[in-house]
Order: structure tokens, then sequence, then C-alpha cells
């Protein structure tokens, strides 16, 4: 017996001996760098210099918590660092510091927003760099062919989808017949007339006639011309764009005349800025239904003390806004992209399929990898309730702080479950009420017919 011991014991030191020799080195992990820069164009000194802050607050505090809460973490928690540019509102101005982030900055990607979105995506497709944009109504934007721009928000087709949607199942909810008629007032800028068109093609569809259209200037002192033929026409329901200024003029001349519309108001725009609400008595526009980019409600979200005392902190006001969101999940979803790549062919499964996308630190190559990642990603609210923060809090704002059902790009780059959500002002709340599935619970029913001003 003890004759094959010592060729056995042979065979098996040389078979492993073998099989060591034949293994391949462990493999050396990248130096990733402490930081890589992401950037941001927007007008800070313009006519949107307001607008402007919050976005870039957003942005900022976004950045904070990522790399608060462990950076990109399949870079050994790289993180990120935010160059913001001023574009003073100007598409030329936005061209030019956008080749700046690219070429000077050495920025992973862009963030930018209307009304100079269109200017930064040219620029960010000339470089092959992914572009962000989490605020534009420009059609045109994500209808080039163009493989680097990404939006998070609703195009104006998905904008009106979710408008007509929300008046027939809101009539549907309050045992009423849909509205027959509805008149569309509306600002004469290229967002607002894009909507409205979209609105009034898929509204007739429905079987709602449009039975007139006033398109006005938003720098008008007064609508009341307006107002008089509005009202002559009888409408069931007004279809309404307006930016903030000029909604709180018209919403302020509609309470004095006790406008009326049965089936109540439709707008956009700048009902959804918190100075709008300020600036107006509630039974102004208690009762109006809203469309929503952002959360109506964030103070009832868990998430928002962490970000409300840092916009706080940065800009001396609260969190009261749908900008700040908006910028705040944009940030959060090119975090995503990034921790959706993986380093020496490793596979990383997610619910939609397998990626093995490489993690380069060559910067052309990783924003080419980024773009790619950004295009196949796919986020649900299910996936956002994984634990991330040290509490074992779930925290992926990129879909709570939007209110979005998911985050998933077409071919051109437009997020297909961005429309946004449709709110009814009641007791002084704007409750979201449609999609059903962002109602909050105990929200109280859809208020319809809207009840005369004398009994509210």
């Amino acid at each position: 017996m003890k004759k094959f011991i010592i060729p056995l014991l042979t065979i098996a030191t040389v078979a492993v001996l073998i099989v060591t020799g034949c293994r391949p080195k462990e493999p050396q992990r990248p130096s990733y760098p402490e930081e890589m820069s992401c950037g941001m164009v927007v007008d800070l000194s313009g006519p949107h210099a307001d607008m402007g802050k919050k976005l870039a607050a957003g942005a900022e505090v976004a950045v904070k918590h990522v790399n608060y809460w462990g950076g990109i973490r399949n870079m050994i928690s790289t993180k990120l660092k935010l160059v913001v540019a001023d574009d003073g509102g100007s598409p030329e101005r936005a061209a030019t510091e956008a080749e700046r982030l690219i070429t000077e900055e050495d920025v992973l990607f862009i963030l930018g927003v209307w009304p100079t979105a269109m200017a930064v995506s040219d620029v960010a497709e000339e470089h092959a760099i992914p572009f962000i944009c989490p605020l534009s109504l420009e059609p045109e934007l994500t209808e080039r062919g163009y493989q680097y721009t990404f939006r998070t928000v609703g195009n104006p087709s998905l904008v009106a989808e979710r408008i007509v949607s929300a008046m027939l199942q809101f009539a549907q909810d309050a045992g009423v017949d849909p509205p027959k008629t509805c008149f569309m007032e509306y600002i004469s800028d290229a967002p607002s007339v894009a909507v409205a068109e979209e609105f009034k093609s898929q509204a007739e569809a429905a079987g709602i006639e449009i039975i007139g259209e006033e398109v006005v200037d938003a720098m008008a002192p007064t609508f009341l011309p307006q107002l008089q033929r509005i009202e002559a026409a009888k409408p069931d329901t007004l279809f309404s764009f307006h930016y903030t200024e000029d909604a709180i003029i018209l919403y302020r001349e509609m309470m004095d005349r006790q406008t009326y519309f049965p089936y109540g108001i439709f707008s956009c725009g700048g009902v959804e800025d918190a100075s709008f609400y300020k600036s107006l008595p509630p039974e102004a526009y208690e009762y109006n239904f809203c469309y929503e980019t952002g959360d109506p409600l964030p103070e009832r979200r868990r998430y928002y003390t962490y970000i409300s005392w840092e916009v706080y902190a940065g800009t001396g006001m609260e969190w009261e806004d749908y900008y700040v969101g908006t910028t705040y999940g944009a940030i959060w979803i090119a975090k995503e992209g990034l921790e959706r790549m993986t380093t020496f062919g490793i596979t990383s499964l997610r619910e939609k399929g397998a990626w093995e996308r490489e993690l380069t630190l060559d910067l052309a190559k990783l924003r080419v990898n980024l773009k790619d990642a950004l295009a196949e990603i796919s986020i649900t609210r299910a996936w956002c309730e994984k634990p991330q923060l040290p509490d074992a809090t779930p925290f992926l704002p990129a879909l709570h702080v939007m209110r979005f059902d998911k985050v998933e790009f077409d071919e051109n780059g437009q997020n297909i479950y961005g429309g946004g959500i449709v709110s009814q002002n009641i007791d002084g709340m704007r409750w979201p009420l449609y999609p059903a599935i962002n109602k909050e619970p105990g929200s109280p029913s859809v208020v319809l017919p809207i009840p005369p001003w004398g009994e509210r």
C-alpha cells in the first residue's frame, strides 16, 4: 500500500504547483482619485437668477450628501466636486461655459436647465460627455437623435398626457361626466406653446372641445381683457400656463372677478412656486389643479430634513419649491449610473439585467461608459428602498424627491416615466391625486364640481 502513497503525493504536489503557476495574478486595483469633477451651467446673475440659485443649491447639497454617505462606492469612495458656471441666462454664454467646464475643468458630466439647455446639449454632444437636464420643456431637446442628452422630467407630450388623463380620471372619481369644453390661456414663449399645442391635440382626441385660446405676454400688467373673453365663452374648465409673477396677477384678478369654472383650472408653471402661494390668500387658489414637476409635500418625507437644513445653511432659505428637488435628484441619478459600472469584468447584477461596463480612469472613456450606463438605467421605487444611510434608512432620492414612478430613458434620452403629477389645492394644501400611486395616505378625495365662490 505504501508504494502507492509516494507516487500519489508526488502527483498531487505537481498538480498544485501547476495550478498555482497557472493562476492569474491578483489584479492591481486602480489608484482612484480622491475626487472627480462634475459641472453645472445655470443662470446666477441674469433674468432667472433666483431660479438658478435654487437649482445650484439643490445640486450642491446632493453632492455634499453623496460624498458624506460613501461617495462613488465602487471607486473606493471617490468623491464628487461640483463646479458651477454662471451663464447669465444667455445661450451663447452657456455654450462657452460648457466648453470651459469640459476642456479646462475636466468634468465627468454636466447639468443644465432651461433656458440654456439646448446650447449646453449641443456642446455636450460635440465633446461626447453626458448632459443631464432636470428642468426643460423644449421638445427638440430629446428629439434630435443626440446620444449624450438625458432629460429627467417630462417633455411637452408627457406633460399634456398627464393633464388630460387627470381631467378624465378626476371626473370619474367624482362620479360626474368628463368636461365637455375647455378654454386655453397661456404665455407666448416656446415651452408654453409646445405644451399647449400637445394639450390641445390630446384633449380633442379625448372628446374635450377647445372653444377658445388666448396667448398672452408674460410681462402684461393685467389679464382682464382675456378674462372677459374667457368668461363669455363659459367653458367647463381652463388650461393655463404662466410663470410665477404673471400667475399671481391672473389668479388675483380671477379672485376679484370671481371667475368660475365648474371643472376648475388646470395650471402649469408658476403655480408650483412657493412664492405664488405666499403672495395670495388661500381663497384665490382653493380647488385649483396644479401640474407638478416635483413633490408638493416634501415636508412629509423622511429625506426632507436632510436636504432642508443644508439648503438653509447655503442659501439662508428653507427648501420650499421644486427647483431644489430637480437638481438634487439628477445628481443621484448620475451617481447610480456610475455605480452600475464595474472593474475587471466583474458583472454587477441589477433588476433589469447584468451590466459589465468598464470603470476606467480614462476620462474620455469614462464619459462614454457613463452615457451607456445612463441609457440602460432602470430605477424603480422598490430599488429606492434599499438601505443606504448609516442608520439603514432607505435613501435614493432620485425617485423619492421627484416622486417619479420610475427612471428609465428611451433611445432619445427622455425619461419615459417623467410625466409628473397633478395635485388639487384643498384646505390650503396641494394634495397629489394623480396618478393614484402618488396619493398620500389619508388624502382627501378630488373635489368636483368646484363649489361656486359664495359656497367656499
